[in-house]
């Protein structure tokens, strides 16, 4: 089955979320504060997580909760990498 996929770009990076197509089942929501909204269909999660990780903070995972956990487990385990902070 499809994964319905939520991400959420702050205001920094929305004015280029909003230029490119990055998916044919894109649908990109305005958001009050600036921010966009990038909702997918996908069928695996692998790629897109580490494409929201890629944004470094500036893209956050809404849905699935798959997708959320692997991306907050995958950032954890970035910062708890020895010999880092």
């Amino acid at each position: 089955g499809d994964f319905e996929v939520v991400i959420r770009f702050d205001e920094l990076v929305a004015d280029y979320i909003r230029e490119k197509k990055w998916h044919p089942s894109q649908q990109l929501i305005e958001m009050p504060d600036g921010g966009v909204e990038l909702r997918l269909k996908l069928s695996s999660l692998g790629e897109i997580q580490r494409w929201v990780l890629s944004w470094g903070g500036r893209a956050v995972a809404l849905a699935p909760r798959e997708l959320i956990e692997s991306v907050e487990g995958a950032a954890r385990a970035i910062l708890e990498r020895p010999g880092q902070g």
